[in-house]
C-alpha cells in the first residue's frame, strides 16, 4: 500500500483545539510578554536583567512546561515556547549585533547624514514656517522688467 506524504483533510476536533490552545498561549504569552518588556525600562538599573531574563526565560518555561505536562495543559506551553522563542529570535540579533555592522541606527539622538530638522515652534504649521524662511527679498515687478 502506498503511504501518503501530504494529504489535506477537514480538521477535527483535536487538531482544532490543540490549535486554539496553543494560539491562545500564544497571544497570552506576547501581551505579558510585551508588557513586561515595556515597563523594564521604568524600573532603572533593573532593566537589563529583567529583559534578558524575561526574552530567554520565556521560551525556557514553555519549553519545560510543554515537555512536562500532557493534554491540554501542554498545548497552552507548547503556544508559550512558541511566542517566546518568535520574540527571542526577532529580538535577540538587533540587542547583540555590534552597531556599525549594518550602518548607523536611526533614532532621536543619531539622525544621519542629510536630515533636516525643524526648529522650534509648533509642529503642526512647520511646513509653513519652513516656507517663510526660505522665501528670498527679491521681487520683480512689470516697471524694471521693460527698463
Amino acid at each position: 500500500m502506498a503511504k501518503e506524504v501530504f494529504a489535506i483533510a477537514a480538521p477535527g476536533t483535536e487538531e482544532m483545539t490543540e490549535t486554539a490552545l496553543g494560539v491562545a498561549g500564544a497571544a497570552v504569552t506576547g501581551v505579558v510578554e510585551g508588557i513586561v518588556i515595556r515597563t523594564a525600562s521604568q524600573l532603572g538599573a533593573l532593566e537589563t536583567p529583567i529583559t534578558w531574563a524575561t526574552i530567554l526565560g520565556v521560551p525556557f518555561v514553555g519549553v519545560a512546561g510543554a515537555l512536562m505536562t500532557k493534554g491540554m495543559i501542554g498545548e497552552v506551553f507548547k503556544g508559550v515556547a512558541y511566542a517566546g522563542t518568535g520574540y527571542a529570535a526577532s529580538v535577540l540579533p538587533a540587542m547583540v549585533m555590534p552597531e556599525g555592522l549594518l550602518g548607523k541606527k536611526r533614532g532621536p539622538g543619531n539622525t544621519g547624514a542629510g536630515v533636516k530638522q525643524l526648529g522650534a515652534g509648533n509642529p503642526l504649521n512647520a511646513p509653513q514656517q519652513a516656507q517663510q524662511q526660505a522665501k528670498v527679498g527679491l521681487e520683480f515687478s512689470a516697471s524694471t522688467l521693460t527698463e
